[in-house]
């Protein structure tokens, strides 16, 4: 995929790799341990043959490898509406937002302020109306929820602006899991119901180095219970939460996911389980983070081929560009993140709509990377190859110096056979001209504009808005 990887390919076979990784995550595991604040998690984990001192844990080859077993390698991600369901079987990428901004770049006034309830209800609808949006997170953390009431409010509001899955991130609490899961079942119908079609799911973030909190862990188990499909989502920083060296920062990623893996099957075996990671590099020059260096590309490509080495379903981070405005930087560095990492394989990219390393939401942001994600999506779906497509006697029959352009086989073919994009323009520099000469940015704010006035979600019954409402208030007290 780049000079790095074409480098040591001639040295070893991916596969080869992808083990060696392996190798290093039982070695750490088993010898090192991980930190595991949970006093819940280390008893299951003890109870299973882990050796605990104190809160490290050391995870035996054996119970990873049972683990990784038990572990189902596809599953799907239901929708409310019943018309965006996903199916995880690795044949194609499906695109997600990035989440928990907490600043937003206000759209009427266009100054930054902290981010609320409204902006994951506005970008809800907007990434509602986009075919490239295939999952909806929430973007931003609301600041004016509750503590207490904060994960249930922010997934309540995105299931009323949207029927599309929705995946929410980082619940700090068994309780506020057990909250998101009460909410959902409301609308599948019960839990039972809501097992047998997940219209949402979760993933936790670890704490590089080799450290799981107790609320996200405890989170996970209860997600796992109930049927939910829980990622685990590590961010080791090269140099800073892992060695400086990528190969070394890979092993750390990887440990942390297989604890976490190990953990959630001996507790509910079959559990449906991510293989996640957003890996980042720090600028050497400022110790900035960035997601969207060159090396944290590569690293975040290896988390989706790492998934693959394993079999399962995967959430791999892209985008999270650190331009602070949309435009040129934001293109190159997003585009450049989504595309090495769909390629990779990686079932989800979570990354369309924020910027300054994921730290500010903007509406016109997510309108641009969506344009983005639709081109990768229209690159790597298949191309047909059969008698109707080659179309020989056709082309016979037209013969040289012919034109195809009033042909019933254009007609037929043309919509499946090319794209139209949603934002690019394409017309010619006098119409451009005389259009006003729309920038990009600005053509992304009339569709949000747009958006925003007209699109309606598949819309809910008053009697489960109103049994919604019960939920989020006896959870946000």
């Amino acid at each position: 995929m780049n000079p790095t990887l074409k480098l040591t390919e001639e040295l070893h076979s991916e596969k080869d790799l992808l083990k060696q990784v392996h190798i290093h995550s039982l070695d750490l595991l088993e010898t090192c341990g991980i930190r595991f604040h949970s006093e819940k998690v280390r008893k299951i984990l003890a109870e299973a043959g882990a050796q605990v001192t104190g809160d490290i844990v050391k995870i035996p080859a054996h119970l990873v490898e049972s683990a990784l077993k038990k572990a189902p390698s596809t599953f799907h991600l239901d929708s409310r509406d019943g018309k965006h369901d996903l199916d995880l079987n690795g044949q194609q990428t499906y695109f997600s937002q990035d989440g928990c901004a907490a600043h937003t770049l206000d759209f009427e006034t266009g100054e930054r302020r902290r981010s609320t309830t409204a902006d994951i209800e506005k970008m809800a609808l907007i990434s509602d109306d986009l075919d490239a949006v295939d999952i909806i997170t929430p973007t931003v953390s609301a600041a004016d929820t509750t503590v207490s009431g904060r994960a249930v409010q922010e997934l309540e509001a995105c299931f009323l602006n949207t029927g599309k899955h929705v995946v929410t991130e980082s619940t700090t609490s068994a309780r506020d899991a057990r909250a998101q899961i009460e909410l959902a079942a409301v609308i599948a119908g019960g839990e039972q119901a809501l097992r047998a079609r997940p219209i949402f799911c979760n993933f936790v973030c670890t704490i590089s180095p080799l450290t799981q909190d107790a609320g996200g862990m405890e989170a996970a188990l209860e997600y796992a219970a109930a049927g939910i499909p829980v990622g685990i989502y590590p961010m080791a920083t090269t140099g800073v939460t892992s060695p400086v060296t990528l190969a070394s920062n890979l092993a750390v990623d990887n440990a942390e996911v297989l604890s976490v893996v190990t953990l959630l099957q001996i507790a509910s075996p079959g559990a449906k389980v991510f293989y996640s990671g957003g890996p980042a590099t720090i600028d050497l020059r400022t110790g900035a983070y960035t997601a969207t260096s060159p090396e944290a590309i590569w690293l975040r490509s290896f988390v989706a081929r790492m998934a693959e080495y394993y079999r399962l379903p995967s959430i791999v981070g892209a985008g999270a560009t650190s331009a602070k405005l949309p435009g040129a930087q934001s293109a190159w560095e997003n585009a450049l993140s989504y595309l090495p990492t769909a390629m990779a394989g990686a079932d989800v990219l979570f990354g369309v709509g924020l910027l300054d390393g994921s730290n500010l939401l903007t509406y016109e942001q997510i309108i641009l990377d969506a344009e983005v994600a639709a081109m990768i999506k229209r690159l790597l779906s298949p191309v047909a190859f059969d008698r109707e497509a080659f179309c020989v006697d056709l082309i016979k029959e037209i013969g040289a110096g012919g034109v195809y352009l009033d042909q019933t086989h254009t007609v037929k073919n043309m919509r499946k056979a090319l794209s139209l994009p949603l934002m690019s323009d394409r017309d010619s520099y006098d119409v451009w001209v005389q259009k006003g000469r729309i920038d990009s940015v600005s053509a992304a704010r009339a569709k949000v504009k747009e958006i925003l006035a007209s699109h309606q979600p598949a819309p809910l019954s008053a009697e489960i808005r109103k049994e919604m409402g019960k939920v989020v208030a006896a959870y946000s007290g």
